[in-house]
């Protein structure tokens, strides 16, 4: 795990290793060798070619948005971590569809079908988990995510948008950028949660 700053903000992104038998994700480094740790979920062994999470794509994000937290870019922190959040969660719902057995095209037609971020929490994960976005998390130990989520996404709309029927926010300030960096450090450990509690798939039969 990586190591935080004074004020409790990690220095990079956590490494989780996806297993590839049942796709649950595990920070057991050894994990990764065939003869280390066995998945604690099917007991299967690193012996196939493991994905990691967060993918190099968002590992690269998630180091731009750092570099701009320590510049004092305040705003842009916050413009940039809140799209990291929903590409993190829109991540997750596609393990869980994946997990569902769901093939290709039927995960374009689910999420090309709600894109909005709210549809999504709304909609979609509870018809793909079983259960509420927020009574997920609170289970998980993250009560109070979603509210503070929907803080940050209201602040990063009212700052970008101009609307006469929404309150416009002139600035974004170093508040609402560390804010925005302990929901970031916050979202990969509950979605990992998230993901070994919906998107895990079933160990095959013997």
């Amino acid at each position: 795990m990586p190591s935080g700053d004074s004020r409790g903000i990690a220095t990079g992104a956590p490494v989780f290793y996806e297993c590839p038998a049942c796709g649950r994700l595990s920070a057991h480094a050894d994990f990764r060798d065939a003869k280390g740790k066995a998945c604690e979920m099917c007991r299967a062994h690193g012996d196939a070619p493991m994905r990691t999470f967060p993918n190099d794509r968002l590992r690269r994000l998630d180091e731009r948005i750092r570099s701009y937290h320590v510049a004092g870019d305040h705003e842009i922190v916050v413009i940039l971590a809140a799209a990291f959040l929903e590409a993190i969660l829109e991540d997750i719902l596609d393990r869980i569809l994946i997990a569902r057995g769901a093939d290709t095209e039927i995960r374009k037609v689910v999420m090309g079908g709600q894109r909005s971020i709210s549809m999504r929490i709304g909609r979609v994960f509870p018809a793909l988990a079983g259960t509420e976005f927020e009574e997920a998390a609170a289970e998980l130990g993250y009560r109070e995510f979603p509210r503070r989520w929907r803080s940050l996404r209201s602040a990063r709309n009212a700052f970008i948008h101009d609307s006469p029927f929404h309150g416009v926010r002139e600035s974004l300030d170093r508040q609402m950028a560390h804010e925005a960096m302990t929901l970031l450090d916050q979202a990969y450990h509950l979605f990992v949660l998230m993901n070994n509690r919906f998107a895990v798939r079933p160990r095959p039969a013997r």
